[in-house]
């Protein structure tokens, strides 16, 4: 099983959960919706697959690129056959469009999903700016899935402000994350890298003041300023072993669970609570480092 684990960034999974089930809860707590189950269930597996289904065909569409630059992955390395990958990715794509479809109108933000990807996956990385937006756009949308769930129709939750904000800043930052991943191929130039990571730090601050009558919402986003902090500390460490932009982008993804929570925290209505779905945030945050160690610690690849 570990080359289709690889393939599919098992490890990166957590992340896509947490953009999902943020806006699935914010959305409940939007317009007061009951946190059913079943839906939230759905919602995790129709995410788990768009996640899984984008890193995979990445590969396949890279595969003459990794044969030269990363010989030892699943597919250049012969482990897994091109044409099963294939399969695979469709066969996700497929389950996912299907459990959306089940939950009404959430399949146009999955669909969404999926074209981002796919456009992302065939060219479209290579090309400055579109790229990166292209592959925000997918956190983007991957968090509408969510609130759609949740809220039950789509154009409503694109006319909502609480909903569509937070699903914009999580695919900007995501954006700007994509934008340094793109400066691994070159010489470190750190006068482009601090112009990119610095605004960053910025975030935190911003989300604080959009909620500062919340003592939760300000905790929450100082845990993620260190972690955002902690990123371009080990960004400077090992550079003769580990590019910096690489270094950085792999805490940077680390630091996107803590991210969907204090988006949770600063936009769910202030006569409301998001503590207990903030934490389940947490939970799962503790649940996806622990998780990752296991599977480098097993041999497991961070590609």
């Amino acid at each position: 099983m570990r080359p289709y684990l690889e393939l599919c960034r098992i490890y990166l999974v957590p992340t896509a959960l947490a953009d999902s089930f943020a806006g699935f809860a914010l959305a409940a707590a939007v317009f007061n919706k009951s946190e059913a189950p079943l839906p939230a269930l759905l919602v995790a597996v129709i995410s788990a697959c768009l996640y899984s289904s984008g890193m995979v065909s990445n590969d396949l569409f890279d595969l003459e690129k990794d044969r030269q630059g990363a010989p030892e992955k699943p597919l250049p390395s012969g482990a897994l056959p091109a044409a099963r990958a294939a399969c695979l990715a469709f066969a996700l794509a497929f389950l996912a469009l299907g459990l959306s479809f089940l939950l009404g109108e959430t399949f146009w933000p999955a669909g969404v999903v999926l074209l981002c990807s796919l456009l992302y996956n065939i060219g479209a990385k290579n090309i400055p700016v579109l790229g990166n937006i292209l592959m925000g756009s997918c956190r983007s949308g991957n968090f509408l899935v969510g609130a759609t769930a949740a809220a039950g129709s789509f154009l409503q939750v694109l006319s909502s402000e609480a909903l569509l904000a937070p699903a914009l800043i999580l695919g900007g930052f995501i954006a700007v994350v994509t934008a340094i991943s793109r400066l691994e191929d070159r010489d470190h130039r750190p006068l482009i890298f601090s112009s990119l990571v610095y605004p960053l730090l910025a975030l935190p601050a911003i989300l604080a003041a959009m909620n500062p009558g919340s003592p939760v919402n300000w905790i929450a986003n100082l845990v993620l300023l260190g972690f955002l902090f902690r990123a371009i500390l080990e960004a400077g460490k090992n550079r003769e072993h580990l590019h910096p932009a690489t270094s950085y982008v792999r805490n940077a993804l680390g630091a996107l669970i803590f991210l969907d929570a204090a988006l949770l925290l600063t936009f769910t209505p202030p006569e409301l609570s998001a503590l207990l779905p903030a934490a389940a945030l947490y939970l799962l945050a503790l649940f996806s480092w622990w998780s990752k160690r296991n599977w480098l610690q097993s041999g497991g690849a961070d590609t």
